[in-house]
């Protein structure tokens, strides 16, 4: 009777802890399995979008801009090689596109992401064209002014029976063919990383500073030696920007005196060279549109139109 007690003390102590054992066992077996159906349920939940809009919005842009650069190609050797080098920067942009589309069927993020990027290709497609277009437009003149300069000496030279009217024109010729000439004129607004590196944007809150960059054409009439250039940047309204921390600044243009933004001088060789000039407002550009014009010894030798978002 003893021992039989004894057994049923023992069963007594060990059946609750099997119990709770077993019961911790299949708790956790049912939270496991609740958890990976969740699991396969969101899987299977998330909805996959088609992408052959995007693919087709995307080929149709790569064509319409590939045509536009096309078109601006064979006027002058650097006009080539700004369209060359904007149509390799799309290209690698546009690449970066393909990959998120490079399946049939994307997540809605993905798809999402791929459209804004598209937009953005939009952007730098029309900002780039705007800076050929530029570069164009400033070729057109400078190819007219030296037909025109060109078609003035050949009817000077037709007049040589009255000496004195042809060395008074001579004589202004060679002042007109000293004069410096400007090409591939460029406006961008800077924005400075934290390591001092350039980001550019046209957007008027992040622009820091103005950035112009133009060529100087070669002029084997025009002296050697040191050339003042003039940068003149100016509001819709015709204001002049200046820096007022150093005061008002003046040159001569047409015998009048002239505010100017920013004096670059540059060690002139004759020879073709590049030129960049940079002007920090001091505080934040307003947005709308601007003109940048340079003047050099008494004659304005180039212009461009820019507009800051």
């Amino acid at each position: 009777m003893e021992e039989n007690k004894e057994k049923r003390n023992r069963l007594a102590v060990i059946l609750p802890w099997a119990l709770v054992a077993i019961l911790t066992v299949l708790n956790g077996f049912f939270i496991y399995n609740y958890f990976k159906t969740d699991q396969k349920l969101a899987v299977t939940e998330e909805e996959l979008f088609d992408t052959k809009d995007a693919k087709n919005s995307l080929d149709s842009l790569l064509k319409i801009t590939t045509n536009e650069l096309q078109s601006y190609k064979g006027q002058n050797a650097s006009l080539d090689s700004l369209v060359s080098q904007k149509d390799n920067d799309l290209k690698v942009y546009a690449d970066r596109i393909k990959r998120l589309l490079a399946q049939d069927r994307v997540s809605k993020a993905d798809l999402d992401k791929a459209m804004e990027e598209i937009e953005q290709l939009r952007y730098y497609k029309r900002k780039y064209l705007t800076q050929i277009d530029s570069l164009s437009t400033q070729i057109v003149i400078l190819n007219r002014e030296n037909d025109n300069l060109k078609g003035s000496i050949n009817a000077q030279k037709r007049n040589n029976e009255n000496l004195s009217v042809e060395n008074a024109g001579l004589k202004n010729k060679v002042a007109i063919g000293a004069k410096l000439n400007t090409s591939a004129i460029m406006v961008t607004g800077i924005k400075l990383r934290g390591n001092g590196k350039e980001k550019e944007t046209m957007k008027a809150k992040q622009v820091e500073q103005i950035k112009l960059t133009f060529k100087v054409a070669e002029n084997y009439v025009a002296e050697k030696g040191s050339k003042d250039i003039y940068l003149k940047l100016t509001t819709q309204d015709g204001t002049t920007l200046y820096n007022q921390a150093t005061g008002t600044a003046t040159f001569k243009f047409q015998g009048e005196e002239s505010l100017y933004t920013q004096k670059k001088t540059i060690e002139f060789t004759q020879e073709a060279q590049d030129v960049t000039v940079y002007w920090a407002k001091g505080s934040e550009f307003a947005a709308g549109k601007y003109k940048a014009e340079l003047f050099s010894e008494g004659f304005k030798i180039g212009s461009v139109e820019f507009e800051l978002k």
